[in-house]
């Protein structure tokens, strides 16, 4: 793979890994205001190194130990704050995050899932609804539907894709 190539790759890896790696950053810090700052640290970190990132392997794994590492190194500058975590809490809190930003990713590939499989209408209703961020009464005023219907439809639906959420992640082992 040529440079422009892998670099390429890894500018969509970052991108692709932002939420993550800011869920990951938001469990290890302790002010919420070093979150961003520290973002940026990562990534430029990330992108520094993009010719060490090897396509084909775990670009989460990679990452979130640089953001480990980052944290951490943060966590020792604040040596004179009153609450300070010692490293070993610190790596249990990663490795907490890391495996809950994983579930949350299999949940969120499974609910992409289920919402493709949706008839249009209901697909339609949900996109209205939670896509659109309207409120009950609004999407009942756009379709020409009672209120009390449309938030009768909604629990079914929500219902429907809570099952077949359930569902592929028995069938994947990851429930």
């Amino acid at each position: 793979m040529t440079d422009p190539q892998r670099e390429s790759l890894v500018v969509t890896e970052i991108a692709r890994h932002q939420p993550r790696l800011r869920g990951l950053l938001r469990c290890l810090l302790v002010r919420p205001s070093d979150v961003d700052d520290l973002l940026q640290e990562v990534n430029a970190v990330l992108w520094e190194k993009a010719g060490e990132f090897e396509p084909g392997t775990d670009f989460w794994a990679w990452a979130s130990q640089v953001a480990r590492y980052k944290a951490f190194n943060m966590v020792r500058r604040y040596d004179r704050e009153l609450l300070i975590f010692d490293e070993t809490l610190l790596d249990q809190l990663a490795a907490t995050a890391s495996q809950k930003l994983h579930d949350l990713d299999r949940r969120r590939e499974a609910l992409d899932e289920c919402l493709k499989r949706l008839p249009p209408a209901q697909r339609q209703l949900v996109e209205l609804r939670y896509g659109a961020n309207q409120t009950v009464e609004a999407v009942a005023r756009a379709i020409g539907r009672p209120n009390g219907s449309v938030r009768q439809t909604l629990y079914r639906i929500r219902a429907a894709l809570q099952g077949c959420i359930e569902g592929r992640l028995v069938a994947a082992g990851d429930a």
